[in-house]
This record gives C-alpha cells, sequence and structure tokens, in this order.
C-alpha cells in the first residue's frame, strides 16, 4: 500500500501541460482585474478616498477572488464568464468617468528645481506582484483536486503553468535589475564597472545571496525532514527553486565583469543569444537532452561524490544555463521597452516598444516549434522554453501596461504594493503556509469547493501578511532620505 506521500507525488509527475494561450487566459485574471480594480476606486475616490479596507476588500473580490477561480477546474465557464464581465464593468465605468481625460500609464514628479524625476510605473509594479501572487495560487492548489492537472509541471515536454513559475521570477528580476535601469542611462557605469576590482563587483551580490542560501538548506532539509512530497524532475533530488536564483545572481555578475574586462563596455548584446544557442546545441547534437531526460541519479562510480552530486541535480544545475541566457535577454528587453530613455522617453513609445518586443518572440516561438521542432521543454531550459517564457511575461507586462493606460495611471492596488515591496518575505511566508496546509489536511480528499475556499483564504492571509510586513516596516524603519536628485 503507498503512503500518503507517495501518492501526492504520484499526483503531481507524469504531466504533460495545455496550450500557451490557456496559460495566457489564466494569467489575463491579474490585467483584467487591476483594470476593473482600478476604474472603482477612480469611481469611488469621492465616497471612500483611499480608504485602505475597502480598498483591500474590493482587490480580494475582483483581483484575488478571480486569480484563484481561474486556476481551477471552474475556469470553464465560471472564471471565463467572470473574467468578461469583469471586463465589460471595468469598461463601463471607464468610458462614463474618463472621456476627454488624458491617458497616461505612469507618473511624473519633479523636484523644487523643477527636474524632472525618474517615472513611476505602477504597471511594471503590478506585473511583479502578478507573478508572485500566481505562483502563490499554483504552489497551494497543486495539491488539491480542483487544480487541472495540465496546469501542473510537466515531466518533459509541453505547456504547463507552473512551468513558469521559476522562470518568471528570472524575468521579473531582469526587468528590474541594476543593469537595466542604470547602465543605458548613466555614462559613468561601465568605467567605474571596468576599473572596479574583481572582489568589489561580487561581494555585494555574495552578500545579497545569503538569504537565499540559506532558505535553499532550510527548503531541502524540512523537505527531506518532513518526509514533504517532491518532484525530483523538477530540479533533481536535492537542488531547489533558491540555489537556481542563487547561481543565476552570481554568475550574472561574473560574466558581466569578465565581458567588460576583456571585451569593454557595449560589447555584451550577443553573449545571452550565444550563450542559449550553445546550450541548445547541448541539448539537441551532443546528448543532453536524452542525459537529463533519462540519466541515473548516480554515476558509474559511486565514490566520487562530485558525479553523484551532478547526476542527481543535473536538471537544476544544467537548467540555470537557460535561466542565465533568460535573465540577460530580459534586462535587454527592459531597457529597450522601458529604462532607455533613448528608445522610450514616453509611455506611448514604451507601450509601442513592449510591442514590438511580444510580436518578436511569439514569432521566434512559432520558428523553434513548427519550424525547428525543438518542443518547449522546463525540464531542461532549452531555448524553446525561455523564448516561451519571455514572450509569455511580456505579454502579460503590455496587458498591464494597457490596463493602466485605461485608467490614467492610476497607482498600485495595496496588496500588490506590499507584495513587490517585500516580495522574498512574503514568498517565504506563502511556502510556509503552503506547508501548514498539506501537513494539517490531506488535500486530496478535500471537495472541490472546500478546496477553493481553503485556497481564497489563503491568499486573503498571504495578502494580509503582507500589508501587516509592510506597515510594521514603515513603522520601524525611518523614512528613507532624499538624494540630490529628489
Amino acid at each position: 500500500m503507498t503512503t500518503l506521500k507517495e501518492q501526492k507525488e504520484a499526483f503531481v509527475t507524469g504531466h504533460s501541460g495545455s496550450t500557451p494561450g490557456e496559460v495566457l487566459l489564466v494569467c489575463f485574471s491579474a490585467p483584467v482585474g487591476i483594470f476593473l480594480f482600478n476604474e472603482i476606486q477612480r469611481s469611488t475616490k469621492v465616497l471612500f478616498g483611499t480608504n485602505r479596507p475597502f480598498l483591500v476588500a474590493v482587490e480580494s473580490l475582483v483581483l484575488l477572488l478571480p486569480m484563484a477561480i481561474c486556476q481551477t477546474s471552474l475556469l470553464y465557464p465560471y472564471g471565463v464568464a467572470l473574467l468578461g464581465i469583469e471586463f465589460i464593468l471595468a469598461f463601463c465605468l471607464n468610458f462614463l468617468s474618463s472621456a476627454g481625460t488624458k491617458r497616461n500609464c505612469e507618473t511624473n514628479d519633479s523636484n523644487k528645481n523643477g527636474k524632472a524625476k525618474k517615472p513611476k510605473l505602477p504597471f511594471l509594479t503590478a506585473y511583479r506582484s502578478t507573478v508572485s501572487y500566481l505562483t502563490f495560487v499554483a504552489i497551494l492548489a497543486v495539491d488539491f483536486y480542483v487544480f487541472p492537472r495540465r496546469f501542473a509541471k510537466t515531466e518533459t515536454t509541453g505547456y504547463g503553468l507552473m512551468d513558469l513559475g521559476a522562470g518568471s521570477f528570472i524575468v521579473s528580476g531582469g526587468f528590474v535589475s541594476w543593469y537595466a535601469r542604470r547602465s543605458a542611462t548613466s555614462t559613468s557605469t561601465s568605467a567605474q564597472t571596468v576599473t572596479a576590482s574583481y572582489w568589489e563587483t561580487i561581494k555585494p551580490t555574495l552578500i545579497r545571496s545569503i538569504p537565499l542560501i540559506v532558505m535553499g538548506m532550510i527548503r531541502l532539509l524540512t523537505t527531506k525532514g518532513l518526509e514533504y512530497q517532491e518532484h525530483v524532475s523538477e530540479y533533481g533530488v536535492h537542488w531547489n527553486f533558491f540555489f537556481t536564483l542563487n547561481v543565476v545572481g552570481i554568475a550574472s555578475t561574473m560574466a558581466r565583469f569578465d565581458s567588460l574586462q576583456i571585451l569593454g563596455p557595449g560589447n555584451f548584446k550577443a553573449y545571452p543569444w550565444l550563450l542559449l544557442v550553445f546550450h541548445q546545441a547541448a541539448l539537441s547534437k551532443y546528448g543532453m537532452q536524452t542525459y537529463i531526460e533519462e540519466g541515473g541519479r548516480q554515476c558509474a562510480e559511486k565514490t566520487s561524490v562530485v558525479c553523484n552530486v551532478f547526476a542527481a541535480n543535473r536538471e537544476g544545475i544544467l537548467g540555470c544555463v537557460g535561466y542565465l541566457s533568460m535573465f540577460f535577454i530580459s534586462e535587454d528587453i527592459a531597457q529597450y521597452c522601458i529604462w532607455d530613455e533613448r528608445f522610450a522617453k514616453t509611455p506611448s513609445q514604451r507601450g509601442k516598444r513592449l510591442s514590438i518586443c511580444c510580436s518578436i518572440l511569439w514569432a521566434a516561438l512559432w520558428v523553434l516549434v513548427s519550424v525547428l521542432e525543438i518542443p518547449v521543454s522546463r525540464r531542461s531550459t532549452n531555448a524553446t522554453f525561455v523564448i516561451w517564457t519571455l514572450a509569455h511575461n511580456v505579454t502579460i507586462l503590455l496587458m498591464m501596461w494597457i490596463a493602466f493606460s485605461l485608467t490614467n495611471g492610476s497607482s498600485v492596488s495595496p496588496i500588490f504594493d506590499a507584495v513587490n515591496r517585500h516580495g522574498l518575505i512574503v514568498f517565504i511566508l506563502a511556502n510556509l503556509m503552503t506547508g501548514l496546509v498539506n501537513i494539517t489536511i490531506n488535500t486530496l480528499e478535500v471537495a472541490d469547493g472546500e478546496a477553493l475556499g481553503v485556497i481564497f483564504v489563503y491568499l486573503f492571509a498571504v495578502g494580509s501578511v503582507a500589508l501587516t510586513v509592510d506597515w510594521t516596516l514603515r513603522s520601524l524603519l525611518p523614512a528613507r532620505p532624499k538624494t540630490k536628485d529628489e
């Protein structure tokens, strides 16, 4: 007789995924909900002003609840119908309240000297919080029958909603990285990096990696110690998401430093694409894809510790190559579409460039899948998976830009704003809550209606924790002093 752990592991393995369109449909619950939230906030401002409890209640109903419903078997017809109703209601409110209003999906402030500050980008904040909240839903919902199996992580190839989790965090980080935001607008950045020592360059990254290393070790020890269910083909036997983030962060800093030292400033653009091509060549031509899918978890020489560790965690270790190229490309996309004032001086230019990048990435995905016949493989993080992840995330970012441009640059909703500010803390707490639910109840025996209730209560709890953390830190920490540019 199988144990509960074995039953849960079998429940999340062996799946082949969905379609890119359906995955996008599920994720559209966020921009549609944001659109409606912004319109309700604007329409009720006279009555409620910026009343925080009211806004939190509205956000929970029009944003969090639809995000939960759309990741369950209720997507058809209830989830789709709900999204349609939300969009129509938001469009009607928009038409009634904003005729003749100038559209803008960002705000600009000026200091006392009249110097323009960098624009605030609420659509980017909302996108980053969307990545987090969609992940919060999936990591708990996947353990219930109400979560469609086609949305779970794929075993070898296919389009799984949960396949996008780690990649979306990588892309989200690339969109707001120091390189993406600073190097294009600072004439001295590259020169300073070239003259800095290797230790001066890598030290801040190593310090920032400490919490991730700690979380990765805690995740590993608790998973093994509590007999928690594992999906070994996801990252391997010992590897996990936190270790991947660490490797990508450190390796990206090292690669940029070495490139600047060897090639000089401005010669890095081709590097991520060459890395992706070589990675795909190794997968397709030199048997690495077969090794990842079919290789053993131990080497022939069982005494070789390094070889055995590598074999046991080959998905996680080799996958870092694809994630590293994904991170670099997302930085370049953010520069081109968002941060570099040479390309994107106005909101409309940002929207146009996001549309261009979106079209190019989906076209590239079609070529890889239909012409070159390279299927999407999250397990090997191949080129097709990298391009799909980028295309999906740029599309969601574009939808967020449209939602905010239609609502005259409204502010970000309270829960999403708090999640964006304290992403790592909230992510850790959400994982702890997920583990607590799995330990206290048998998720395989919960009816669909009850499961949806548990998921929504959990999402509201995550949001409450995010708001509490935000309020606490704002109360305890002194206000950040203004810089000379502010």
